[in-house]
């Protein structure tokens, strides 16, 4: 979390004073942020002068000033700001671990938030959820979309706890299996021209507007984008851009374009559209942290997997 240009090392850490505790940290953090003593205490719910006193104890055990103070302003010091960097992050991650912590003691009367992508939302999502209600009733589970390029971070941040993806994810605190490969189509108002896929070409795809989900460099699913228009020899003009399935496909009904998206969509039996089903196809990924301690998440594993 060390910022890219500070000079901290182990040997820092391991001369630094480890008497602090983490309330006097977060005083100093909601101080660092405020630069007001009286709002400060006031939102921390303490006296002015029990934060004076917390404040100086730290500087003290640090050996360091962390504020210049005076009758009209506080400042950060240097000091204080570098420390205000490094400690953010740390505090948040704190709190994150604490309560991940308190779900773990929840057990299986826990909560548990699973991430996906649309295109699942008609298949197996359903058929998942019904067994997962079935084996543990008393569980929570909380269903969001977030972008490709968040779920590593988020699953690592305990934010997120369970991952369908299109993309396989490499990183050494998470694990992953492959779910299936999903077959692409090229989604079409119903009154459109192209109705097979002997009708798709390079000459009928040329002069096209395409509605695509929001891409970022490296990820599997642009990656089979790419693939599909290289292999229709075509520079796609894209007009619009969705990370969700369900804009797209009003999109492409309203006539604004069309779309390359999982056949899987055409499951919701979304009115006035057509999807034509191409020789492509897309992974899908489940994606969890690796050493799980959650029993609440191992149960829904063990189910998924």
């Amino acid at each position: 979390m060390m910022s890219k240009n500070a000079n901290f090392g182990w040997n820092d850490a391991n001369n630094a004073s480890i008497g602090m505790t983490i309330q006097q940290i977060e005083y100093f953090l909601q101080l660092s942020d405020e630069l007001h003593y009286w709002r400060t205490s006031y939102k921390v719910n303490i006296t002015q002068s029990v934060l004076s006193r917390q404040i100086k104890a730290l500087e003290d055990e640090l050996q360091l000033t962390l504020f210049k103070r005076s009758n009209r302003k506080v400042e950060l010091t240097p000091a204080g700001k570098f420390l205000q960097q490094q400690w953010k992050p740390l505090i948040d991650e704190l709190n994150a671990a604490a309560l991940y912590a308190r779900k773990i003691h929840e057990g299986a009367g826990g909560h548990i938030v699973i991430n996906h992508p649309g295109s699942i939302s008609y298949d197996i999502l359903p058929d998942m959820l019904a067994r997962v209600a079935a084996e543990f009733p008393e569980i929570k589970v909380e269903l969001v979309q977030i972008r490709h390029s968040q779920e590593t971070e988020m699953l690592k941040a305990f934010k997120i706890d369970i991952c369908y993806s299109r993309h396989k994810h490499e990183d050494e605190l998470l694990t992953s299996t492959l779910i299936r490969h999903d077959n692409l189509a090229l989604m079409v108002p119903s009154a459109h021209p192209i109705v097979t896929a002997a009708d798709i070409s390079t000459a009928s795809l040329q002069n096209e507007r395409f509605i695509l989900s929001t891409f970022t460099e490296g990820e599997t699913f642009g990656m089979k984008m790419d693939e599909v228009f290289a292999a229709y020899n075509i520079d796609p003009a894209i007009r619009f851009e969705s990370d969700f399935g369900s804009v797209i496909m009003s999109l492409v009904k309203k006539g604004l374009g069309i779309s390359v998206i999982p056949y899987s969509y055409s499951l919701a039996n979304f009115p006035g559209v057509r999807f034509i089903p191409l020789p492509f196809e897309v992974p899908l990924y489940l994606i969890w942290r690796k050493n799980e301690e959650n029993e609440v998440i191992k149960n829904v594993l063990n189910i998924l997997i």
